[in-house]
């Protein structure tokens, strides 16, 4: 079933002419967030996959409290209602491949406010400055940045590249080691390894990390899935060459080429090992269906240069190479039905730096909707982008969800999302470690802005 990126495109397109406008600053935050009582609201448990009925649930000092039938006689008079009405409460969302640094045109907020107002609380931040994104994610965590909760990597790590602004260029695996040492004592969660590393860097990273809570992700290009399967890494982000490493061939013809046992072979190594694939389809699909991409009316929201060069750059796509981009997707999007079916965990990304699209925020609902074309059902979609990222970064099924106790982190949608996936994305109010955000005024302040 393909959805149309419409249906996932979020109220930004119909409010662009006021979220693109001059802002008031937003205020201030407050010492501790106001508590929050919502009722008349169904309750999304994505561990069950099911819903909880419509109750009253008590969030107090970034914490719930409480889900009771009734309204509890201890609500603060301070407490902001929510009187609800056919609406779903959902745990927050996590892009598990999130671009979250500033650049030139853009500064760290519009990453982190446009994924607020999606609905995702948490971003696993692949490829930053190692002491700035450890010292972000302090940020977050205090509330003194509106933010979701941020699982930090340091610089990716890449081997014979012309490093980037981000990117560190290691010459050997010793040299690999030497700089997860460093990342791993700056306090991050997480070794972003880059398609240029060689199989045997992947291994030593992994052996060095043994033991401890830092996990390491890849990309493969040096390194085949296959042999990143066999590596010891807890995560592979992008489908690229499944069953050979890069050498003369595009990572489509790859998987054009693979043959059909060896990608049965490559399905029971993944899951036989624990990997968690983010196999980021929203974001090669602009290469696949560009004429889907150029419509899609929440490009707006980029920077005017940055959107004209990718629309130009989609224009200029050879109809042969788009054509091979296609039969290679398909491909893709029939390999991860088949890992998810064979109990592999699949988390969703967004990928925006591969060419700014998919949008932070937009693009995990993106890549839900991708999941279900791939044949997902729209709770394993959803799952996808809440409990299985979770268990990534090492939570357990009892640490996930809407439940007393539990951090809250969660949003509000109009509509039934597991009858209409469409409805996941029609969010009006967004919780965040207890702190109530209007969906609305997230966008507006998510403007492009030059970085300070």
């Amino acid at each position: 079933m393909r959805l149309p990126l419409r249906v996932v495109a979020f109220a930004a397109v119909i409010i662009l002419g006021t979220v693109l406008v001059a802002q008031a600053p937003p205020p201030k935050p407050a010492a501790g967030p106001a508590p929050i009582l919502i009722t008349g609201a169904r309750i999304l448990d994505v561990v069950e996959g099911k819903y909880l009925a419509a109750g009253a649930v008590l969030i107090e000092q970034g914490l719930i409290k409480s889900i009771t039938t009734e309204i509890p006689p201890d609500v603060p008079a301070t407490a902001n209602r929510l009187a609800l009405k056919d609406v779903t409460l959902v745990p927050g969302l996590m892009d598990a491949h999130a671009w979250a640094a500033p650049t030139p045109d853009l500064d760290a907020d519009y990453f982190y406010l446009l994924s607020l107002a999606h609905g995702v609380t948490t971003n696993r931040v692949i490829n930053v400055p190692t002491a700035w994104g450890v010292a972000q994610r302090g940020r977050s965590a205090t509330g003194a940045i509106d933010a979701p909760a941020l699982s930090t990597s340091g610089r990716g790590i890449d081997q014979a590249a012309s490093p980037g602004r981000w990117l560190l260029d290691v010459p050997d695996a010793a040299a690999a080691v030497e700089e997860v040492t460093r990342q791993r004592a700056a306090g991050v969660d997480w070794i972003a390894g880059y398609d240029n590393v060689s199989p045997e860097a992947f291994r030593a990273m992994a052996t060095a990390l043994r033991g401890s809570r830092v996990r390491l992700s890849a990309q493969p290009g040096a390194a085949s899935m296959a042999d990143l399967a066999i590596s010891g890494v807890h995560s592979i982000d992008t489908l690229a060459f499944p069953t050979q490493a890069r050498t003369s061939v595009s990572a489509d013809e790859a998987w054009l080429a693979a043959p059909g046992k060896d990608l049965t072979t490559l399905v029971a190594s993944l899951v036989r090992a624990k990997i968690t694939l983010v196999p980021m389809l929203a974001a090669s699909r602009a290469r696949a269906h560009p004429g889907e991409i150029a419509k899609d009316g929440s490009l707006q929201l980029l920077p005017d240069t940055r959107r004209k060069a990718l629309l130009e750059t989609l224009a200029k796509l050879p109809v042969a190479d788009v054509m091979r981009t296609r039969q290679a997707w398909a491909g893709q999007l029939a390999f991860v039905r088949r890992f998810a079916r064979a109990g592999g965990r699949v988390a969703t990304g967004s990928g925006f730096e591969t060419g700014g699209c998919p949008l932070p925020g937009i693009g995990v609902h993106q890549e839900i909707a991708a999941l279900v074309e791939a044949g997902l059902t729209p709770i394993d979609a959803i799952r996808a982008a809440t409990l299985n990222g979770a268990l990534m970064l090492g939570a357990t099924a009892q640490q996930v969800g809407i439940k007393p106790g539990l951090e809250a982190n969660l949003f509000v949608v109009e509509g039934d999302p597991l009858k209409k996936l469409g409805d996941l994305a029609r969010i009006s109010s967004v919780v965040r470690k207890g702190r109530l955000f209007n969906a609305r005024e997230l966008l507006a302040r998510a403007r492009p802005a030059p970085a300070k």
